[in-house]
Order: C-alpha cells, then sequence, then structure tokens
C-alpha cells in the first residue's frame, strides 16, 4: 500500500475523476460481480467497467487489467475489487477499485510517468489526461501545492 503524501494526493486527483465512473458501476448488482469473479468470467468483467467507462472517457483510456476479487465476511456485507488501469501518453497508472454496497474506495496501486518528474507535475499530469480524454466538462479538482 503506498501511504506516502505524494501517493495520497495522486489518489485525491484520481478520485475526483474516477467518481463517474465508479459510480456507474455501483450500478451493477453486486452479485453479478461476485458471480462473474467465482466463475472467472473475466470478459463479462471487462465488458462491464469497458461500458461504464465509455459514458464518460475515451476509448482505452481506462481498461480492466484483470485482476478481481471477492471479499465475503460473516456480516454478510461482500466487496468486489477490481484492478482498473489509466492510460495516458505521458503515464499508466494502476488502480484497486473497492466497490461495496454502501460506498467504493479508489487505491493507487502503481504509477509510471515518461520522463520522471516531481510530485507536483504527476498531479498536474494526471489532470490534464482526464481532461483531454473526459467527455464530460467539470472544474478540476485541487491539485497539491509544489513540494
Amino acid at each position: 500500500m503506498l501511504r506516502d503524501p505524494h501517493f495520497i494526493a495522486l489518489e485525491k486527483v484520481l478520485a475526483a475523476h474516477l467518481k463517474p465512473l465508479v459510480g456507474e458501476l455501483r450500478l451493477t448488482e453486486l452479485e453479478t460481480f461476485a458471480d462473474h469473479v467465482i466463475n472467472r468470467r473475466e470478459a463479462n468483467i471487462a465488458e462491464i467497467v469497458a461500458t461504464a467507462a465509455e459514458l464518460h472517457f475515451a476509448p482505452g483510456f481506462i481498461h480492466y487489467d484483470q485482476d478481481s476479487a471477492l471479499s465475503l465476511d460473516w456480516s454478510g456485507r461482500p466487496s468486489v475489487s477490481l484492478g482498473v488501469g489509466v492510460a495516458a501518453a505521458r503515464f499508466n497508472a494502476r488502480v484497486r477499485l473497492t466497490i461495496r454496497a454502501d460506498h467504493a474506495t479508489i487505491e493507487l496501486q502503481h504509477l509510471r510517468a515518461e520522463p520522471p518528474a516531481s510530485s507536483a507535475w504527476h498531479a498536474v499530469a494526471l489532470d490534464r489526461a482526464f481532461a483531454h480524454n473526459s467527455f464530460i466538462a467539470r472544474s478540476a479538482p485541487e491539485t497539491p501545492p509544489a513540494a
């Protein structure tokens, strides 16, 4: 888990931009996701993610990384985790989306940027990539101050 301030700031930028995608994914019943995960129907999960992403982002910008997990506990509240990739010209990010009945979380797992630069540059590059690949105009999320 990446917990330094740099990655926390980047997670905030990702969360602001991925909110519409997560909202679309939460419209799918958790039981449907659970069935696909248990039966290893990766193509079905990929189709759900692609369909949700195409409403808000350019084709290929957001994709399913063929990584999913189901978590069940005795309280009966399941959660499904999906590995999702964000691919732009100057960076690739890997994000874990965890979807529950009442909320969802986003966790940045990996970021590769070309060329490597400061953390402030990463946040700006992410913000610009989402603005360039998004179909919905929205105000830019707060970017972290320069380090």
